[in-house]
């Protein structure tokens, strides 16, 4: 999730909790909302810090295997909780300020409930989160809402008569001007749901400025949820009529994985990955599904998409029609053994698939290019894809314990 979303509603969530509970017998009244406000909003955005010794690593891999790694477990989340409320603690000694017992509480409340949160706004994405390690190291993917959610923005619309402050007022409006123009004129949203974030939009804002604080509040908070839920409850339709499909029109090949990314404002369309192998073949098919073919059509989805129609794997046309609730863009087979023996062979690709979800390969010379075709949105190499051969193999300097998404595929179980 992007970081701005992260934001919005952690202080959409700490202003909710500020007046939610009994008003402190130390503290003012904006005393303590600057805490909770100020603690939510760094907490929230606090487990992003792994870009510090990814950069300092310097590599793709390191950048690939540790953004999302150990911050965004519970332990490490647990352990950032522990340096925020500490941070705060030292700031009221140095101000000489005596907290409370219920003080206490609600900052130790406010700092672990931030960590987790981020990572489980990051868990509805498709780029995944492992956040049980040490106890287990696979990844898991919501694969339901996109990783920058205008309508998630609009629940912040509560805030905009609520919070005390102009500056805060005035940011949010901003981000929520921009939220609906980009809605309204990159061509990305169809003008049914841009028209719905706007009336959206529009609701929560009123309830802010005529409604009590803490019902315009709990309207954005359930706003999120509901939203939430619904990206969520539509992702798993899809996922299960895509796998019909796939038994469907596919019936020689098993299915490994089914990689969903849900267009912007938009619980309808969405790009597929289809993960398969036959005894002979790995594949991988890509294309988009619409859950209301005779509202937005597959192609139509397809055209919505935001990102460029050059790649970097080799796709070819997919030998099945298109149809209103399914579009193929193309597929790429491989040898069914090729990306096993890759990772015996090089260190990078090795490591690169302790990420890939939908790995693939392409011989380049006398090596390999190999990626994930989530990310590969260029002709060049990106975020995630490496290049190997004689005398380039480079190994991550930072070494990760997750397990591989496509473990399934290279242990053949």
């Amino acid at each position: 999730m992007d970081n701005l979303t992260h934001t919005l509603i952690s202080v959409l969530v700490a202003e909710t909790v500020h007046r939610s509970v009994p008003p402190s017998a130390v503290l003012s009244d904006r005393t303590r909302r600057t805490v909770a406000i100020t603690v939510m909003a760094v907490g929230g955005n606090l487990p992003d810090a792994d870009v510090v010794y990814t950069t300092w690593a310097g590599s793709t891999l390191d950048y690939l295997l540790h953004h999302r790694g150990h911050t965004h477990t519970v332990p490490g989340a647990l352990g950032l909780s522990l340096l925020l409320f500490a941070a705060v603690r030292l700031w009221w000694w140095r101000r000489k300020v005596t907290p409370s017992a219920a003080d206490i509480g609600f900052l130790a409340g406010l700092s672990v409930l931030a960590t987790l949160l981020h990572i489980g706004l990051d868990f509805t994405n498709s780029y995944g989160v492992h956040p049980f390690w040490p106890v287990d190291d696979h990844w898991y993917y919501g694969d339901a809402v996109f990783i920058v959610e205008p309508l998630l923005w609009a629940c912040a619309a509560t805030l905009l008569f609520v919070l005390p402050g102009r500056t805060g007022r005035v940011l949010i409006a901003v981000v929520l001007a921009a939220g609906l123009g980009l809605s309204w004129f990159t061509g990305f949203v169809p003008l049914g749901f841009a028209a719905l974030l706007t009336v959206l939009v529009a609701g929560l804002a009123a309830l802010s400025r005529w409604a009590p604080a803490r019902v315009a509040l709990a309207a954005g908070i359930v706003a999120w949820l509901a939203l939430t839920a619904t990206f969520v409850l539509t992702s798993r339709t899809a996922e299960s009529r895509i796998e019909a499909l796939l038994a469907e029109r596919f019936p020689q090949a098993r299915t490994l994985d089914v990689v969903l990314t849900p267009m912007p404002a938009n619980p309808v369309c969405r790009e597929l990955l289809a993960v398969q192998t036959t005894p002979e073949l790995y594949v991988l098919r890509r294309g988009f599904h619409s859950l209301a073919p005779g509202w937005i059509s597959a192609e139509r989805c397809a055209e919505l998409f935001p990102s460029g129609a050059e790649r970097t794997a080799p796709l070819v046309p997919v030998a099945q029609p298109a149809t209103a609730e399914i579009a193929w863009a193309g597929e790429l087979a491989l040898p069914a053994g090729l990306l096993p023996g890759l990772v015996g062979d090089w260190c990078a690709v090795d490591a690169l698939l302790q990420f890939a979800r939908a790995p693939w390969a392409v011989a380049d010379g006398a090596g390999w290019v190999v990626g994930d075709l989530r990310y590969d949105r260029e002709t060049g190499l990106g975020m995630a894809e490496v290049r190997v051969g004689p005398g380039e193999d480079e190994c991550p300097q930072l070494p990760a314990p997750w397990i591989p998404p496509r473990e399934d595929l290279l242990t053949g179980r």
